[in-house]
């Protein structure tokens, strides 16, 4: 999962929530230097990504990427299931997504004298670009994909990306609304996301 869904579902609690925003961003030995309930976000994110990992729907959506993105179709689909995520937003959550993401981005200002330093000084720049909204339509996807084609050190098919979306988004949207609710049924264990 991306961005907007890891913040869903960190269930409006600021600790939760700046552990598993920069639970990608951190090294074991910064670690330590964390308070509780902050490592207890990152524990949430990896519960995410396991889980997200080997649920059969997310699979199948993975297997239908695979012709075009190969082995790197786990990456697509992460990005653009945060795109059907955020199409399907009524249905996840009450609260309205414009409200939703200045919350967010409040908080994790409140809350970013706990994280990596270079996370720290990248998290400006990525507020003002509105980062949680970065899957919202194919001209925010066609960049997001440009920026992850850029960063990668490998051969890669991300530049289309958003083709794959239109050819297969019927099926992803099904998919994505399968796996889903699932998912956060399975982290109410952290926070209850359905409340």
């Amino acid at each position: 999962m991306n961005f907007l869904a890891h913040t869903l579902l960190s269930c409006k609690d600021p600790n939760l929530l700046a552990g598993n925003f920069m639970a990608d961003f951190i090294s074991q030995p910064e670690l330590k230097h964390l308070e509780p309930n902050i490592l207890l976000g990152i524990t949430l994110h990896k519960k995410i990504d396991h889980y997200t990992d080997h649920h059969p729907q997310v699979k199948q959506s993975i297997d239908l990427l695979r012709p075009t993105q190969g082995k790197y179709s786990p990456v697509t689909v992460d990005i653009l299931y945060d795109f059907f995520l955020i199409k399907n937003w009524d249905k996840y959550s009450a609260e309205n997504l414009s409200a939703f993401t200045l919350r967010i981005y409040e908080m994790l200002e409140l809350k970013k004298d706990d994280f990596p330093l270079p996370l720290r000084e990248k998290l400006p720049r990525m507020i003002e670009d509105d980062f949680l909204m970065s899957c919202q339509s194919e001209e925010r996807l066609i960049r997001t994909f440009t920026r992850v084609h850029r960063r990668a050190k490998f051969s890669n098919n991300f530049l289309s990306a958003h083709k794959d979306l239109e050819i297969h988004h019927e099926a992803m949207d099904q998919q994505f609304n399968l796996f889903f609710p699932d998912l956060m049924l399975h982290i109410t264990d952290f926070c209850d996301c359905h409340s």
